[in-house]
């Protein structure tokens, strides 16, 4: 499209350094930023950058040097702490926009994929007050450099939404509501069924509960009878035996557990080959049958079926973690956030915190970790004997030892080595965490 077409669909605006530097000291003295002075400097860094003309230097190389002040031949991935900064960046912005700045007109965006800032003016013409407005105007990198080279006006330019922005969402619920409402005037069985899968589906985690996982399997299993020929809840109950599997000691019994879910997930998948819950059901049945890389194969199929499902999304992000594809596990527990900032029912903080100390971010670990905790998300023996073993990393003993003992007080004789000997792909990984419990309980009493 051309400068010129552009041009004539959009509206002129003129945006002052001043204006950008306000939103941005909004954003700094903000509660939601408090204490987080790593991100409000790399936050104050990409913006002098964009306003200075320098988007095109604004790369993670530049930030890890220029604001951790760490060189690539350090050791490590210094990089790594800058990806896993943006994607925590984001979702504080997320919910200072939701909370203490849902007042702001002009706010400050940084995109997955990138770390050059996007600006979004809020029409004047809508109330503040409306939780979506309906006409939004965005602020291009582009443009913005243009304006701090020549100080003159700036275009702005649409930006598409992210695959799983809240408008998708949005209208995967209306598209839900139409076909529940049909359901209803032909089939209320199967009406019935879908409802209870829903329920369902919301209640899988967290996954090492299996009084829990057993009481949910109970619901699909009541899904499939109310309508045999209902794809979801077959996909429901070979993801509920799937987990019970993972967590039932090797034998005939596991063995058993594996096959009937293989067979209610196939039997998903020749009800409803083109629904990403099917392909995702036989995923987790082939991760938990330690087919990792058939796994992947799958939920990659699953996600391109159905970019929009949250539920979908957050099973891929476990399986790049478990294994051991640690920037896809990034990547899809960051669209997963994307939904919904404050949601507790998806362990996609927790996959960040962990795949953040695969990478060797282990500060990074704790906060994510320590944020999942504070708003509610599912804890597990696997969580806290993460956090656990990243505050060993990072020499703080005491607080290692003292998660121990809440995890020992919580889950006694958890036998966590095992698990993430079973979890893991590649046993250097489920080593990698191991040996830090193990010098946590070889640390001197007091």
């Amino acid at each position: 499209m051309s400068d010129a077409s552009v041009k004539s669909d959009l509206d002129q605006r003129t945006l002052s350094d001043e204006d950008i530097q306000r939103a941005l000291k909004a954003v700094l003295d903000s509660p939601e930023f408090d204490g987080a002075e790593r991100l409000q400097s790399f936050l104050r860094y990409v913006v002098d950058k964009l306003l200075t003309g320098q988007s095109e230097d604004i790369r993670a190389k530049s930030i890890a040097e220029d604001v951790y002040g760490r060189a690539l031949d350090s050791g490590g991935d210094p990089m790594a702490v800058v990806r896993v900064d943006a994607g925590r960046m984001r979702r504080r912005l997320a919910n200072f926009y939701s909370h203490s700045g849902k007042d702001q007109r002009l706010r400050i965006h940084m995109d997955p994929g990138g770390y050059v800032p996007r600006f979004e003016v809020l029409d004047p013409d809508i109330p503040s007050d409306r939780a979506r407005p309906s006409k939004r105007i965005w602020v291009s990198a582009a443009a913005l450099t243009a304006l701090a080279i020549a100080g003159g006006a700036v275009f702005f330019s649409r930006t598409p939404q992210s695959p799983l922005s809240p408008v998708a969402v949005s209208a995967n619920a209306n598209q839900e509501q139409a076909v529940r409402e049909a359901l209803f005037s032909t089939n209320p069985s199967k009406l019935q069924a879908v409802n209870l899968a829903s329920e369902a589906r919301l209640l899988m985690f967290p996954v090492l509960d299996r009084d829990r996982v057993q009481a949910v399997r109970g619901m699909f299993e009541r899904a499939m009878a109310l309508d045999e020929t209902y794809f979801g809840g077959y996909a429901g109950s070979a993801q509920a035996i799937s987990i019970l599997a993972l967590t039932t000691p090797p034998g005939a019994e596991k063995q058993a557990l594996l096959t009937l879910a293989k067979n209610r997930a196939q039997r998903a998948l020749e009800l409803a080959p083109d629904k990403g819950w099917s392909h995702s059901a036989l995923a987790l049945a082939s991760f938990c049958s330690r087919e990792h890389e058939a796994a992947l194969a799958q939920s990659a199929r699953a996600t391109r079926l159905a970019p929009d499902d949250i539920h979908v999304t957050n099973f891929d992000a476990l399986f790049a973690l478990f294994g051991g594809d640690f920037q896809r596990a990034i990547a899809s527990a960051n669209r997963a956030q994307g939904v919904n900032t404050t949601n507790g029912r998806f362990p996609y903080r927790s996959v960040l915190a962990s795949s953040s100390y695969h990478l060797g971010e282990y500060q990074a670990s704790v906060d994510q970790f320590n944020e999942a905790v504070r708003l509610g998300d599912p804890v597990s023996a696997i969580s806290i004997g993460y956090l656990a073993a990243s505050y060993q990393r990072l020499g703080d003993d005491e607080r290692a030892r003292a998660t121990i003992l809440l995890l020992d007080e919580a889950w006694p004789g958890y036998p966590l080595a095992a698990l993430f000997r079973t979890l893991f792909a590649d046993p250097d990984h489920a080593e990698d965490i191991i040996s830090a419990l193990d010098e946590i309980s070889a640390l001197p009493t007091d």
